[in-house]
């Protein structure tokens, strides 16, 4: 098995908010944001796009995340 080292290169963002729906109400205000990260190989060449769709909650939840580990790192830097 090998690994791969990738870049971020970009991150794209829409936020979403359903404000009506013909399946049911229980969607109604329900929030969603929709990235997408763009990675590159170490050596370039390969640019791959990650598409992800987040609640809102699933979104703090994943930031809580990035901040303790930048904490984490931040201690060895």
């Amino acid at each position: 098995m090998t690994t791969s080292n990738q870049q971020l290169v970009d991150l794209d963002w829409k936020f979403a908010i359903n404000v009506a729906s013909s399946e049911s109400d229980a969607n109604t205000g329900a929030a969603r944001l929709y990235l997408k990260l763009t990675t590159t190989s170490n050596n370039g060449t390969n640019r791959t796009d990650i598409p992800l769709s987040v609640t809102l909650e699933q979104f703090y939840a994943l930031v809580h995340q990035l901040e303790k580990a930048k904490l984490e790192m931040d201690v060895y830097a």
